[in-house]
């Protein structure tokens, strides 16, 4: 996706070039919700039927909890600590107090754009880095008419759900290696027979 955004809203491929009159710089609250996540309730070091739902830190899965703060679709990076490390989620999780979530109809274009910030410059923190809502929200963005938007959204969209669907394959086909590699090693599980 980099790539396409870097050709679409950079290199300006799509319009020989030149920038278009209709593209103006913005701030990112312009087409975000940003918002600090929250303590959970509970936080459990792993998953089990009282804590299912994953704590989404700044820059990974740090636990579990008993409920969700989000069930929407959502971005994610660092409010504390780790900073530049943008998560994706689209699932019930716990957005933490050390972060920051981020909200668009225009997702895909806004993950690209939270790649590409430089957080350091943003850092409030002299002893602990910290990154402020307020700072987030008036990131200057290049943005698009929504037309751009729109197309950029469908073709990104797609490609990013294809790419979601390949990694939960990959994930269910990784636990069907590990279940069935141990038993073939073994003995447990003869394959001599199989015609291939």
């Amino acid at each position: 996706m980099s790539a396409l955004y870097e050709s679409w809203f950079e290199n300006f491929d799509l319009t020989n070039g030149v920038c278009p009159e209709s593209w103006s710089n913005q701030e990112l609250s312009t087409i975000t919700e940003i918002s600090n996540g929250k303590r959970p309730p509970i936080k459990a070091e792993s998953f089990s039927k009282e804590t299912p739902i994953p704590i989404v830190g700044a820059a990974s899965v740090m636990g579990f909890t008993s409920e969700a703060n989000h069930t929407d679709k959502i971005l994610v990076t660092g409010r504390v600590g780790t900073h530049g490390i943008v998560q994706r989620f689209n699932a019930p999780c716990w957005t933490s107090d050390n972060t920051l979530v981020i909200k668009s109809s225009y997702y895909e274009f806004t993950n690209q754009i939270l790649q590409r910030i430089d957080y350091s410059a943003m850092n409030r923190g002299s002893t602990q880095p910290l990154i402020t809502q307020g700072d987030m929200k008036k990131v200057n963005i290049l943005l698009p008419d929504v037309e751009t938007l729109a197309k950029f959204e469908t073709f990104a969209g797609t490609m990013m759900n294809q790419w979601e669907a390949n990694k939960q394959e990959n994930v269910k086909l990784a636990s069907l290696r590990d279940t069935i590699l141990p038993k073939l090693m073994s003995g447990e599980l003869d394959v001599s027979d199989i015609d291939l």
